[in-house]
């Protein structure tokens, strides 16, 4: 904890007499005691991410009415809407549906049964929080994993590994093939809209268009890398399923409330693939915001954006009424107050800090003393930005490394030359692929916490797919990224 400080004075110091002004050698100082006490989560990180509204201010770089507003970006209204979407999912069991669903038609031979958790996973993931997924898949595959002992609870096999690395690597992988699917996304989004407002949308259509197919191609390679590393010498049974048979048959036929929220669900997936303008297949195709401009409902396009969408359908889902509970509607108050409110300390800290790096006048020094990098080669330069994203995410929180990230890597884009996007969204997607570590992502703890992995074995498979994650990443980079965002 006191190491952060001392490093945090010896920058500042360093900085001043080289010859830097004051406001540069302070906001230098309090990058490096964010950075390291995210990293080393030595202080809660959420406690560190509410540094910058006292000490911006108490050093003379912003004052407290301009740091506050960093606190309240439109994006967290993103991020509460998908919540509030989560929460009634998870309230009338959708969820629990879907997954058992896919585990129960997979059928029972180890790679299909590891198979069906990866892909329900995945898919999960894909809308719903990443810790939310794996802690619902958890109890299902405890539960499996039992019957494949024998209800030995000391008995470990390279499937139980297999199946619980493969809920926690496809949820990360999951969220990072939608917009909503995980809290970095929406980070270097918001990033992204405030300081290049010139340069291409960045929505949900095509983002999906170009994180799906990758997430699911990585995905299949993480099931190989399983097969071989973890299945290769097993020779047991997969258990007939009866906990996911006996589990599916209880919940009955789907109910009012489930059709309610999927249809509801799926409105929300609609209007926010058809929120802009986009060409598909040589079609031109006019998004809806676009004839509430023409209608003259709203002034411009600015008016309305993602978060627009998932705060309105999650304020339907309250005015939804229940038929099995009079009285209530699809999601209630009470399950709202479970929204975590240090994630959106954790995004007000990067958007403050980014904020500060800009006023003060450390991105001018950032960005002289990175000229180096437009001497790479654009694929090089990618690599090598994300192998170290990737290391760094091992050990911070993967939301704070991309704030810290996009705080450092704003300033250099316009001295690179190169579309924002073919940096920003690659280490974007770099920070979730972190496998090695226990610490690397919520969902690698929590698998962790069951006791029935060994960090060896994490680190020998998590490895390998920290290595090929930034390959994939180049290779759909250069390839659909291209046609997607024009690169």
């Amino acid at each position: 904890m006191l190491l952060g400080p001392v490093l945090a004075v010896i920058t500042g110091l360093l900085f001043y007499y080289t010859g830097n002004s004051p406001e540069v050698s302070k906001m230098a100082a309090v990058l490096v005691l964010m950075a390291y006490w995210w990293m080393t989560e030595a202080v809660n990180i959420f406690i560190t991410s509410l540094l910058p509204v006292v000490l911006l201010p108490l050093l003379g770089i912003l004052s407290i009415d301009a740091v506050a507003p960093q606190y309240m970006k439109d994006v967290i209204f993103l991020y509460i809407g998908g919540f509030i979407l989560t929460f009634a999912i998870e309230r009338w069991n959708l969820h629990k549906r879907f997954s058992l669903g896919i585990l129960l038609r997979f059928g029972s031979s180890p790679e299909k049964l590891l198979i069906g958790f990866m892909v329900s996973t995945y898919f999960i993931s894909m809308w719903l929080n990443n810790t939310s997924t794996t802690l619902m898949m958890l109890p299902v595959a405890l539960a499996v994993i039992k019957q494949i002992h024998g209800n030995d609870d000391t008995k470990r096999t390279g499937l139980s590994t297999a199946i619980l690395l493969g809920i926690s690597y496809a949820s990360t992988i999951g969220g990072t093939a939608t917009l909503v699917g995980t809290l970095p996304n929406m980070v270097m989004k918001s990033f992204y809209d405030e300081h290049f407002p010139a340069e291409q949308s960045l929505n949900f259509a095509n983002w999906f268009s170009f994180a799906f197919p990758m997430s699911l191609f990585f995905l299949a390679i993480c099931y190989f890398v399983f097969k071989a590393m973890l299945l290769r010498n097993s020779d047991h049974k997969a258990p007939d399923l009866e906990y996911c048979k006996t589990e599916y048959r209880a919940l009955g036929k789907m109910t009012f409330e489930e059709k309610a929220i999927a249809w509801i669900f799926l409105a929300a997936v609609v209007l926010w693939f058809t929120l802009d303008n986009k060409t598909l297949w040589g079609l031109d195709l006019v998004g809806w915001k676009t004839y509430l401009v023409h209608w003259h409902i709203i002034p411009n396009d600015k008016f309305v954006n993602e978060s627009f969408v998932a705060i309105l359908m999650g304020m339907i889902l309250f005015f939804f009424p229940s038929k099995s509970k009079k009285g209530e509607s699809l999601v209630m108050w009470e399950d709202v107050k479970r929204l975590p409110l240090g994630i959106l300390f954790l995004f007000g800290g990067g958007f403050a800090l980014a904020k500060g790096v800009e006023v003060s006048g450390l991105d001018d020094w950032i960005a002289g003393n990175c000229t180096g990098l437009k001497d790479l080669p654009p694929i090089l330069m990618i690599l090598c930005l994300c192998v170290i994203t990737t290391i760094f995410s091992e050990f911070a929180s993967n939301t704070a490394t991309v704030s810290l990230f996009m705080a450092i890597l704003i300033p250099i884009i316009p001295m690179l030359g190169i579309p924002p996007l073919l940096a920003m969204m690659p280490i974007t997607i770099a920070a979730s692929y972190s496998f090695m570590l226990p610490v690397g992502t919520p969902p690698n703890t929590i698998v962790f916490g069951t006791e029935m992995i060994k960090v060896r074995t994490m680190l020998r498979v998590g490895l390998w797919l920290d290595l090929l994650g930034a390959l994939v990443i180049l290779l759909f980079t250069f390839t659909i990224g291209q046609w997607v965002f024009g690169f």
